[in-house]
């Protein structure tokens, strides 16, 4: 997808379309214009940069079958949709994918553009906390939107995105995806994806929006630190506590897989707020929600508020029932401690 790349992450490209086959060094020298000595080298290369490959002497090297490389031909097999991800670019290590993706769309990169690495030094979630990013784990992404809107929308496109990431998990991994309102994706209550939406903007419309997904997906518990406002879980730990769905099942676990199912649901639900607006999604927002009917301590710059979590606007905001019997729609905010409602509140 990329105009050209380097030799390692072409052979990496080989041996991944290989489906586990061996691949000589002389037939991969011969595709890629190089010695078979360069091969090898560059295969120690990838080695050294922890990829899975079995060198097999005469028969060549192979790619190890748990080795789950996020390149564009694997995604493009799970990829249903006509625009959004067709324009990919990879990378090993990033410091920030959501810095990348930015760079692009400052230069004219076009809508549906995604940016992913393999790991990133310097993720961040919202206001500016660490998203722990360790190679090969998680999918770390970044997606270039430009909806032909007025500013007062970007910020909509948060919730559009949790809402289709929460739905793909739903329907692909039989997992009980949950929105903390608004950026957050929870399974058991534990945080398992964040998004963090970047907007560029003037009086008269949105030039483009980037959105940064982070999902962990093979993460164990050393994996998240010990710093995280809330607790932390990935999908891997949720499959494996589930002990496996009843049939169907879902498929293998794969970042591809999840990200394609991502994308896939995405497009659908942008190209619908789009043309419609956030009206017609609201049902599927509250019932996916993770905060609706519970008590919660909101954190709004420098104010903390306190209330019940009455519902969702058509314009995206939580509205809170104040102990004080007021109503307040917040538009921005950071929900720091959430715990079911009252017995009253509940009945209600």
């Amino acid at each position: 997808m990329n105009e050209k790349e380097p030799t390692h992450r072409s052979i990496l490209r080989a041996l991944s379309e290989a489906d586990g086959l061996p691949v000589t060094g002389e037939e991969l020298g011969r595709r890629l214009g190089v010695s078979r000595t360069a091969i090898w080298k560059h295969v120690q290369k990838l080695k050294a940069m922890g990829y899975g490959i079995e060198s097999m002497g005469k028969r060549g090297y192979r790619l190890q079958a748990h080795t789950d490389v996020l390149l564009g031909h694997q995604l493009e097999m799970h990829l249903t949709t006509r625009w959004l991800g067709r324009t990919y670019e990879h990378h090993e290590s990033l410091g920030s994918t959501n810095d990348r993706a930015m760079e692009l769309a400052r230069s004219g990169a076009p809508a549906g553009t995604v940016v992913v690495a393999e790991e990133q030094t310097q993720g961040r979630g919202r206001l500016r906390r660490v998203w722990q990013s360790p190679k090969g784990k998680g999918i770390y992404a970044s997606l270039i939107f430009r909806p032909e809107l007025p500013p007062r929308r970007g910020p909509e496109m948060t919730l559009v995105a949790a809402l289709a990431l929460a739905e793909s998990i739903r329907d692909q991994w039989h997992l009980d995806a949950r929105i903390k309102w608004p950026n957050d994706v929870l399974l058991s209550g534990r945080k398992a994806a964040g998004i963090l939406t970047e907007m560029q903007s003037d009086p008269d419309g949105i030039q483009f929006l980037v959105v940064g997904t982070g999902i962990n997906v093979f993460h164990d518990r050393p994996h998240f630190g010990e710093n995280t406002l809330y607790p932390a879980t990935s999908l891997a730990l949720e499959l494996r506590s589930a002990g496996g769905a009843t049939p169907p099942g879902p498929p293998h676990l794969t970042r591809a897989r999840v990200l394609a199912g991502y994308l896939n649901r995405l497009e659908e639900v942008y190209e619908g707020w789009v043309r419609d607006g956030l009206a017609p999604y609201l049902e599927r927002l509250k019932a996916a929600s993770a905060v609706l009917g519970k008590q919660v301590v909101v954190r709004t710059g420098e104010e903390t508020v306190e209330g019940w979590a009455a519902d969702i606007s058509p314009d995206g905001a939580l509205v809170l029932e104040e102990k004080s019997g007021g109503r307040r729609a917040l538009y921005v905010g950071d929900i720091v401690r959430l715990r079911e409602a009252d017995q009253k509140k509940a009945g209600m």
